[in-house]
């Protein structure tokens, strides 16, 4: 295997990774409605609400946070940046939040805060996936292969959009959510509307779930060793996501899954904020 990384943690300052891509135009469509604020949801180390909360400072947009959970003593360094950016936090029962991609949360978040504008989990929306159409060049469609680790599948959509059809294309879920191929296909179907090239594009995802490590936001001793081994020569990722499929394809190199000459191009889709405790 030859790898490359695409490092999109150090795209931006205050924004970096996919969230820069996600939110690009999202913001841009908030500005252009003159919404009195924005409104998103999150866990509490949530690198999503990390990145709106300073994109909507570097904007002058109010923002909302809605978070998962109770409120905490304590609130993490995520969260404490979201507040220090100006982010309003609220906090929301699980069993409440668990609604957050329902169309009904949507309205009731429209009720409750008017004028707003709505940014779904992960900047997971049909602006989201545009933005993300962003972040490969010519030459990295000249790579055999592309990798990228999963969460909502919106950086996902965004590369298989515009991709090149010969690549092959690996995904690394952060979980074990086996609706993610039917999510992603949704997804690609919003930017196509047309359900036979939703159903082919979706068709082309390798999904590799061997290397969750446990669930999300999951880590062991063996990954937490690699992610040293990784920063130590000078490449720094985060447990929820990047080191997940790093590892990944080192093993799968291994076990010779991945072929000797096969260039591969690994998407850093940042969150190294989310390593702080």
């Amino acid at each position: 295997m030859i790898l490359h990384v695409k490092r999109l943690d150090l795209l931006h300052p205050e924004t970096p990774g996919n969230k820069f891509f996600k939110l690009k135009y999202n913001l841009a469509k908030a500005k252009s409605l003159n919404a009195a604020q924005v409104v998103t949801v999150g866990g509490p180390y949530s690198n999503h609400l990390h990145a709106t909360a300073n994109a909507c400072k570097a904007h002058q947009l109010p923002c909302i946070g809605i978070v998962r959970g109770e409120e905490p003593k304590q609130l993490s360094p995520t969260l404490q940046d979201c507040r220090a950016a100006g982010m309003r936090l609220m906090f929301m029962p699980r069993a409440d939040y668990d609604e957050c991609n329902t169309a009904m949360f949507k309205q009731q978040v429209h009720d409750r805060y008017p004028r707003s504008y709505f940014i779904p989990e992960g900047g997971n929306n049909y602006l989201g996936v545009n933005g993300c159409m962003e972040i490969l060049n010519d030459h990295d469609r000249s790579r055999h292969t592309l990798a990228v680790p999963v969460g909502t599948g919106t950086t996902l959509a965004g590369l298989l959009l515009t991709s090149s059809p010969r690549q092959r294309v690996l995904a690394f879920p952060a979980l074990n959510d086996y609706s993610l191929p039917n999510r992603l296909r949704e997804t690609l179907f919003w930017a196509l509307v047309d359900d036979e090239l939703a159903d082919e594009l979706a068709a082309r995802v390798e999904w590799v779930y061997a290397f969750t490590f446990g669930g999300f936001a999951r880590t062991t001793d063996v990954l937490d060793g690699f992610i040293d081994e990784q920063a130590a020569s000078g490449l720094p990722l985060d447990r929820v996501y990047t080191a997940k499929m790093i590892y990944g394809l080192h093993a799968m190199a291994a076990e010779q899954r991945i072929k000797e000459n096969e260039t591969v191009l690994a998407i850093h889709t940042g969150g190294l904020q989310g390593n702080r405790k």
